[in-house]
């Protein structure tokens, strides 16, 4: 019976550890999500711009709090795009639409593994579940009633 109890303890204790990893890569997958849909906007963005036919096109500058100041595009042909650190470089609008396809190929690979990591989790909380369910289970049926 105390070993039973023990089991169960020890189950207990590595299904919240479980837990709290699965917590930590669904937080992870959360951010990668966003992370990777940033990027795509950024490509959808300049992919619009190579199709603007006008040599200095109009556009709104986000400044924050949803206001913007009215801007205009001196250079069509190039972006700066951030290559992470702090650091950004200059770019032709297909290079720079190249190599975020490039970060956005490696977002969707971390998702995947990150998805992955998460359903193993998920099917070990399961067996440890199940485990300690049958413990329980040959604990009720093990326990006698004294008699009088």
């Amino acid at each position: 019976m105390a070993q039973n109890q023990e089991q169960l303890e020890r189950l207990a204790y590595e299904y919240q550890l479980l837990q709290a990893q699965a917590q930590l890569l669904a937080q992870n997958l959360e951010l990668l999500t966003l992370g990777m849909n940033e990027f795509r906007a950024v490509k959808e963005t300049l992919e619009e711009l190579k199709k603007v036919e006008d040599e200095k096109p109009e556009i709104l500058v986000p400044v924050g709090a949803g206001s913007f100041l009215k801007g205009m595009i001196v250079d069509k042909e190039h972006a700066i795009v951030s290559i992470g650190a702090g650091y950004a470089i200059e770019k032709s609008l297909d290079d720079a639409i190249a190599y975020l396809d490039a970060r956005i190929k490696e977002y969707e690979d971390a998702i995947k593994r990150t998805q992955e990591a998460l359903q193993q989790i998920e099917q070990k909380l399961q067996d440890l579940a199940q485990k300690a369910q049958k413990i329980q289970q040959e604990q009720a049926m093990g326990f006698k009633v004294p008699k009088k």
